[in-house]
């Protein structure tokens, strides 16, 4: 950086050692069908040169674009990237490509009211030029720009870009079925998330029950199935909704039947020649299960004799 502004320099010095040259020049006149250079014209030139310039240095002390991530309602802070050891006499926040202030400091005086979408939204450090905003919303996403001098006139640039996320919701835990049986209860909870990219996963508190998990193809629900025995019946399963380093859970406790059973003389009893509703429940939805799994068989074994026999 420091040889790029050296070598602007000679340039320009040497440009104005030109315009020095021609300057004895003073009028356009022709001179044995000669023409002479006038002096407006190399200060023309000498403008249009300095203006590109001022261009190239002010893309020049613009460093590389930083990410910055904040949370939908929180605060964030963009960095101004300034050395610690400057002392700083011009900082100027600017957003959209035609550079509108939303946060300035000059000559001492601090504006941080400029825009209407962020007043009373912002913090500005005149120490190191940090930029915090409050109460973020889904329109703050977006690039921002900073210019700072300091009181040895140098300055420096920086580009940072926002990008606002929603915090995680927790996930939806829902009882499909909780059938009580003899000797324990049949269990099936569905786990759902309202937000897209996430992973779910269980978790439960009595490592000796078996259960099986299973995931939609889409992610956005995972059903967890398992038999509890008496002893069982108390098994908090907890649903956890994972995305990058964040993560929110939901907690069950199911409750499959009453505490106690009903006395004798209170309790129902039920016609000899049928099953409890419950357990007549359950075996429909064995039966069902099970035709379902020989008929899942019976294909796989047609469709592996097809293709022995057309090999």
């Amino acid at each position: 950086m420091l040889v790029l502004v050296f070598l602007v320099q000679i340039w320009v010095f040497l440009h104005h050692m030109r315009y020095w040259l021609f300057k004895q020049h003073v009028v356009v006149t022709r001179n044995k069908g000669k023409s002479k250079v006038s002096p407006l014209c190399l200060c023309v030139g000498t403008m249009k040169l300095r203006i590109l310039l001022t261009v190239i240095l002010q893309v020049a002390v613009i460093e590389s674009l930083r990410e910055v991530s904040g949370y939908l309602g929180d605060t964030v802070t963009l960095s101004s990237g300034a050395d610690p050891s400057w002392t700083l006499s011009s900082i100027e926040w600017s957003i959209f490509p035609n550079n509108t202030w939303i946060a300035t400091y000059r000559n001492g005086n601090k504006n941080i009211e400029r825009v209407d979408r962020y007043k009373g939204r912002l913090s500005l450090n005149t120490s190191s030029g940090d930029l915090m905003i409050h109460n973020l919303n889904k329109e703050d996403a977006m690039e921002y720009t900073v210019d700072l001098i300091n009181t040895q006139r140098q300055n420096k640039g920086t580009k940072t870009k926002l990008i606002v996320i929603q915090r995680l919701v927790k996930p939806i835990i829902e009882t499909v079925t909780c059938a009580s049986v003899k000797g324990g209860s049949w269990l099936w909870l569905r786990c759902s998330s309202k937000d897209t990219g996430v992973n779910l996963s269980w978790q439960h508190t009595f490592p000796s029950v078996t259960l099986f998990n299973m995931t939609s193809p889409d992610g956005n629900s995972a059903d967890l199935l398992g038999f509890l025995n008496t002893t069982q019946n108390r098994v908090s399963f907890t649903c956890t909704s994972s995305r990058n380093m964040e993560d929110e859970s939901s907690v069950v406790t199911p409750k499959c039947g009453d505490d106690k059973p009903l006395s004798p003389s209170l309790s129902p009893s039920p016609s000899p020649s049928l099953p409890p509703p419950r357990e007549r429940n359950f075996l429909v939805f064995f039966a069902g299960f099970l035709v379902g799994a020989l008929l899942v068989v019976i294909i796989f074994f047609f469709k592996g004799k097809r293709k022995t026999s057309s090999s």
